[in-house]
């Protein structure tokens, strides 16, 4: 299974809703633009004392107040009272009746329902441009471009991607169009007049108007469709507890796949397997996975953590703590943030199956891991070899031997039969963690040999004190080891020297070794 973005979430994302396509059949029809400008209203009326001049219609009882209060009288005369000021009834028209703010709520709900579905399908569309130009760029690796494209390729292939992204575009194009035809309404005539805090509570009442009038029955019809679309999304605190149980659980299983695709060089897809003189593990510890190293012949001796990851599946655009240890890396979507700049930043990894260098930056993380694990043990001397042993092993190419400490080092691979020579003379003397140790430190320069960009064999180069220099002939990588001060770097470089993540992925890099990791692992 391809760990990038799978071919049916495309499927299912790249068309229109239900709820989608009768909006834009009620957009089309102008129902909504019919209420905007026509809306259906109330009159509302009001008492007032008013001066004669303003007045136009007399309020009930107008007469009994007029003849009680004398100071709203202009004069009085033989046949009557002249007034000044009167109980007036004005009336206005009340744009805030049930209907208009069924209305108005209903646009605040599709604005926020196309808000997110529109940051949906960019997401989406911004995958597929990412992997077209993949299939014609010029200023990437073209090994990194053939892998991508290759594990890209098991879910689209360049053509199937051309057709998705232009369905997407397609309906991108038409959703965005009605997010602006509902920013407009909501940018005049009736969404104006109602009040922001007239809510509409509950279920929906359907009055006369909601279900009869040729144009508010429509928003009836939309409410109930988006109701079904949005309380899916919705649940009880113990409802909720259990999705987001589940989420994290397929978060964690997604972080295992891509590691297993991160270790295929080294695993071949399986869990577990040797390289370098150890036993590799990749276990999963809970929510976290582990990459653990062991000893092969001593199952006693305890396992040395190289990596935890730990997913955490959250909508956190930056790192906010940094892991105390090392090893410890937390592996997090990164919505929102441009993630091919660089692998990693301050142990926090993003993973997520919309970016295409996701299996790149695993694959840069192991690779640091397991070469710090091999590089700790080279040109280490092992001790207290037994004379006899040493005067033998003066005879063989790729052995440094210091008869006054009772030393050895191993700077080259050694040939099968000198190095099984080696071994049995070490037994024999009684020295078998001596052999044992020979074995590996053997079996880490046969690790370190093959290169990891072509897979081809480049020998070691031993360079003084505890270093070397290897050049793969077939495509020209370069790796060193040199000693810089009390720390040892590691570099490996592609022949062109680019070091860029986004151009290279995991093929060049840098570690540092320390003096502390050096005595801990030996």
């Amino acid at each position: 299974m391809s760990p990038l973005m799978p071919a049916s979430i495309i499927d299912a994302k790249s068309h229109l809703q239900p709820f989608e396509e009768r909006l834009l059949d009620v957009v089309k029809q102008g129902h909504l633009h019919h209420i905007s400008q026509r809306p259906r209203l109330d009159l509302h009326y009001e008492d007032e004392i008013a001066d004669i001049g303003r007045a136009r219609r007399l309020a009930k009882g107008a007469l009994v107040h007029l003849a009680s209060h004398s100071e709203c009288w202009q004069r009085q005369t033989l046949s009557g009272v002249i007034p000044k000021r009167v109980l007036a009834r004005f009336s206005e028209d009340d744009y805030g009746i049930y209907e208009n703010r069924v209305y108005a709520r209903l646009l605040d709900k599709i604005e926020r329902y196309l808000h997110g579905r529109l940051a949906e399908l960019r997401g989406l569309q911004a995958t597929l441009n990412q992997a077209l130009r993949f299939y014609e760029a010029e200023n990437v690796d073209y090994r990194l471009r053939e892998e991508i494209c290759r594990l890209w390729g098991m879910t689209f292939n360049a053509e199937e991607t051309s057709n998705a992204s232009k369905l997407l575009g397609e309906t991108l194009e038409k959703l965005e169009r009605l997010y602006q035809t509902i920013a407009g309404l909501q940018q005049s005539g009736l969404y104006l007049l109602v009040s922001r805090q007239a809510q509409v509570t509950g279920a929906l009442h359907m009055t006369n108007i909601l279900g009869h009038d040729q144009h508010y029955r429509h928003l009836a019809i939309l409410w109930d469709q988006l109701a079904k679309v949005t309380q899916a999304k919705r649940a009880t605190p113990a409802e909720r507890f259990r999705q987001n149980q589940s989420l994290a659980s397929a978060y964690s299983h997604y972080a295992g796949l891509v590691m297993r695709w991160a270790l295929l060089p080294y695993l071949d897809g399986q869990d577990e397997g040797f390289w370098a003189g150890r036993r590799i593990c990749l276990r999963q510890s809970g929510l976290e996975w582990q990459l653990l190293s062991s000893s092969i012949d001593q199952s006693s001796t305890p396992e040395d953590v190289l990596l935890t990851v730990v997913p955490w599946l959250s909508d956190a655009t930056a790192p906010e703590v940094t892991p105390q240890s090392k090893e410890r890396f937390i592996a997090w979507p990164a919505i929102g943030l441009e993630m091919d700049t660089a692998y990693c930043q301050q142990q926090w990894i993003p993973l997520s199956p919309m970016d295409m260098y996701c299996t790149e930056r695993f694959g840069l993380l192991i690779d640091q891991a397991l070469s710090r694990m091999a590089l700790v043990t080279y040109a280490q001397p092992l001790q207290k070899i037994p004379q006899k042993v040493l005067a033998q092993a003066k005879q063989v190419s790729g052995i440094q031997v210091n008869v006054e400490r009772n030393e050895l080092i191993v700077t080259e691979a050694l040939a099968e039969e000198a190095a099984t020579a080696l071994k049995e003379a070490l037994r024999a003397s009684n020295s078998t963690s001596q052999a044992s140790a020979l074995e590996r430190h053997n079996q880490v320069i046969l690790a370190l040999e093959k290169c990891p960009v072509c897979a081809g064999r480049a020998p070691l180069v031993f360079q003084r004190p505890a270093g070397f220099r290897a050049k793969c002939q077939g495509c020209r990588t370069e790796r060193y080891l040199r000693q810089q001060g009390r720390i040892s770097v590691f570099e490996q470089l592609l022949h062109e020297r680019f070091m860029s993540f986004s151009v290279t992925g995991r093929r060049a890099f840098a570690v540092e070794i320390s003096d502390y990791e050096v005595i801990a692992r030996r």
